[in-house]
């Protein structure tokens, strides 16, 4: 009787955790402004919605493809759904301004990004503001 017990506890707590897994939101898409990220679905799709179109854009490759296009730094949703209305896909989109294979040189308070292949190329450097001057002390 025991080893049943245990098997049917075993059994359950896989099955919670199958759910709970199959519950989670998928990780957010990390794109770049001027770069493509695809999404895979599971079905065909019908219906495409862009929360915030200026941040990213999508487009259809195929009934079960998605292609998002980064356009500026910001976050936005894409929803896609099927010919029913089930959600074939919820997915949080994260754009950069920043490159996928950039490369960031800390100096100080300095900052200078490089896009870089096979040789590196200086997109923009960034300087501290200077630091105010202490106040000079009233007699």
């Amino acid at each position: 009787m025991r080893p049943l017990t245990l098997a049917l506890c075993a059994g359950l707590s896989l099955s919670i955790a199958t759910v709970a897994l199959a519950d989670s939101p998928a990780a957010p898409l990390s794109v770049s402004a001027g770069a493509a990220a695809r999404i895979v679905l599971s079905g065909p799709v019908r219906d495409i919605v862009v929360g915030d179109p200026s941040v990213a854009d999508v487009s259809l490759v195929n009934e079960r493809t998605l292609v998002v296009l980064g356009k500026k730094a910001g976050a936005t949703t894409i929803l896609a759904f099927d010919a029913r209305g089930r959600a074939l896909a919820d997915r949080d989109v994260v754009v950069s301004d920043v490159p996928t294979q950039a490369v960031v040189v800390q100096r100080g308070l300095s900052a200078a990004t490089y896009a870089c292949g096979d040789r590196c190329s200086l997109l923009g450097a960034t300087n501290a503001p200077a630091a105010p001057a202490p106040a000079a002390a009233v007699p």
